[in-house]
């Protein structure tokens, strides 16, 4: 059997946004009783963690670099080395059927994905600049026009990893680590605009190491076509999971943090 983690990034600001991670972890438990869980916690409002239950096989991780977000997985699980592989995930998302990722054949299958959407360019620009390595990168995600440079994304080649969530094995996040220094990433990664632009730039390398993911795409498919992308929050899901009206394998709530 593969052995895999779970590596949850945790954001708590509000009563109601701490019942995210422990409906998470909950529901990991429920459905993978013995994986081990990582809580990478980015900055949360420590008066407002409380767990529901002492949970076991659990740990958590005071990230020292905020809002840094969708990136904090991959620096500390390069640092830590918890499992050989790694489902990230954000606390914001619910597992209500199991999935057999020991299956997974891949070395990185983001859970969603999208083909770019010309979001913030110059942004994903200076991302891909600070990389070790990044020539190939940058000529991915530029296209010459007229001698003019424009930036954006061949839709044939390039896939975003939405949040960042994947799953992902140890030695290829090294082989990445080791050709492109992310970690070079932690100083220009400071916002919600800098971690939408992460998005993009994790799918342009991910698509460059492994090819496959042009065919195969994701898991679950294009976010954007998933059923209340964006809009869907903690109290729809709390309605329909009281109504037994959950559907899906993995079910992602929105929420502004």
């Amino acid at each position: 059997m593969s052995h895999y983690g779970f590596i949850i990034t945790r954001h708590v600001n509000s009563e109601n946004t701490n019942k995210y991670w422990n409906q998470c972890v909950k529901l990991i438990r429920t459905n993978y009783p013995l994986r081990q869980i990582v809580i990478i916690d980015d900055n949360s409002n420590q008066n407002f963690v409380k767990a529901d239950h002492d949970y076991t096989n659990l740990t958590i991780i005071q990230s020292e670099y905020p809002q840094r977000g969708e990136l904090l997985p991959y620096i500390y699980y390069l640092k830590y080395k918890w499992f050989p592989n790694a489902i990230i995930i954000h606390d914001s998302l619910f597992i209500h059927k199991k999935i057999s990722f020991n299956k997974i054949s891949l070395p990185i299958l983001p859970l969603w994905h999208h083909k770019y959407d010309n979001e913030n360019q110059f942004n994903i620009l200076r991302l891909l600049s600070a990389l070790s390595n990044n020539s190939k990168l940058i000529k991915n995600a530029l296209k010459q026009e007229n001698s003019v440079i424009n930036l954006g994304f061949n839709n044939d080649n390039i896939n975003l990893c939405f949040g960042g969530q994947c799953y992902i094995k140890l030695w290829f996040l090294e082989l990445i680590q080791n050709k492109y220094n992310i970690t070079k990433l932690i100083p220009v990664v400071k916002n919600r605009p800098d971690r939408c632009a992460l998005e993009r730039v994790l799918g342009v390398i991910f698509c460059e190491e492994c090819p496959k993911l042009l065919t195969i795409n994701s898991l679950f498919g294009d976010i954007f076509k998933q059923p209340g992308a964006f809009k869907y929050n903690y109290n729809d899901y709390n309605n329909d999971l009281s109504k037994k009206r959950i559907v899906h394998p993995f079910v992602k709530v929105w929420t502004g943090r």
